[in-house]
């Protein structure tokens, strides 16, 4: 048995949208016993509810959450004491972020932006500026006007965090150091005793190269981050290339 996971924004789907090359070949490995997880900054419930027809499980929150089944495989969430931290750090500069736990969002900055953000997400509501007492939080994003202001977010961050940029949207994903998706990857991979060369990872940006470095066979995307392809074992086409349907065919897994 094999184990693949896919990061979804560049890789998997563009938004909502999987190339039907990438469902077709997704399906078709799933139907001969391999596992596939999706391997996502997103958050569970936006995973599960978009992609689920194609995952057998998933890692969510760049790494900080793992499920399968509706049960929870691993999870690391943040601490209250870097909660705190970030929301000191961000509130300084007055920026709009958002914290994710497994099924809610919490929204932190400027009030009026709270439905602009919402919609953007495909959310019905955003809860307060802080995450309940006793929640658990796993990760979060920010957003920022232009690019002055994401150099403000990332110097502020550093040393603590990775900011993934979303494309050309105005926001990004962040990884809270200290576990990553290919911490993730190997955790679920012990968990369910597949070796480390029966792995397969693909994906695109910054925050997936820990992922394609963990997995026995890194894949990149052709539309990746340079330092992506960089540590990738393999570079396919690009996602609207049917990128994911030529690398699984590379490695003779369709």
């Amino acid at each position: 048995m094999n184990l693949l996971f896919f990061d979804i924004d560049g890789t998997l789907a563009i938004k909502k949208n999987v190339p039907e090359s990438a469902e077709r070949a997704i399906g078709l490995i799933r139907e001969r016993g391999d596992l596939v997880f999706i391997c996502s900054g997103r958050y569970y419930r936006y995973a599960e509810d978009n992609f689920g027809r194609l995952a057998d499980g998933f890692v969510c929150c760049n790494g900080r959450l793992s499920v399968k089944n509706g049960q929870i495989l691993h999870e690391s969430p943040l601490t209250a004491e870097q909660i705190g931290s970030i929301r000191r750090r961000l509130d300084a500069l007055g920026v709009d972020y958002l914290f994710f736990g497994k099924e809610d969002v919490y929204f932190g900055g400027d009030p009026s932006h709270k439905h602009r953000i919402a919609s953007f997400y495909g959310l019905d509501e955003i809860r307060g500026k802080s995450p309940e007492e006793g929640d658990r939080v796993y990760n979060f994003d920010v957003f920022f006007s232009d690019l002055s202001v994401f150099s403000s977010i990332n110097e502020a961050l550093s040393g603590f965090c990775l900011l993934n940029p979303h494309g050309n949207h105005p926001s990004a994903d962040v990884t809270i150091l200290g576990m990553d998706k290919g911490d993730a990857i190997r955790i679920v991979a012990e968990k369910l005793g597949v070796p480390r060369e029966n792995t397969y990872a693909f994906g695109d940006g910054v925050n997936d190269i820990s992922m394609l470095e963990a997995a026995g066979h890194g894949i990149a995307m052709g539309n990746a981050a340079a330092e992506t392809k960089e540590v990738a074992e393999y570079v396919t086409a690009a996602i609207l290339e049917d990128g994911v349907a030529k690398g699984l065919r590379h490695y003779g897994l369709i």
